[in-house]
């Protein structure tokens, strides 16, 4: 039920916030719990993060605390994506390089299309 329900957290924050700013979230803050305050405009911001994080959470979750998940395995495939190595990836989410490689193989991974065959059918 735990991973459920980061996982929904993880998938709320991201459609929320939309993928580049969940990532900022998560770079900055993930792994703790966060105090979204009632009026960002208001409140010091002292992780650093801008209005266009901070407004989308104050609508949703005033004066509470969240807990920010890691999305380890989805930042590993946002910077597979944009181009790093494994041991820049292993830095970034603070984890060793054949950690990486465990969970970039871990990740399930959609089917890829069959090729047409040429062979009749048996059957």
């Amino acid at each position: 039920m735990f991973d459920d329900d980061r996982r929904d957290m993880e998938m709320e924050l991201r459609a929320m916030l939309g993928d580049e700013g969940f990532m900022q979230f998560v770079e900055k803050v993930g792994g703790i719990r966060f105090y979204v305050p009632h009026d960002p405009a208001r409140s010091a911001d002292k992780e650093g993060l801008g209005d266009d994080i901070l407004a989308p959470l104050s609508n949703a979750y005033p004066g509470e605390y969240i807990k920010v998940p890691l999305a380890r395995r989805w930042r590993a495939d946002q910077y597979r994506l944009r181009g790093l190595s494994h041991a820049d990836i292993a830095r970034r989410l603070g984890m060793s390089e054949s950690g990486v490689y465990k969970l970039l193989r871990s990740a399930p991974r959609e089917p890829k299309p069959r090729k047409p065959s040429n062979q009749m059918d048996l059957f």
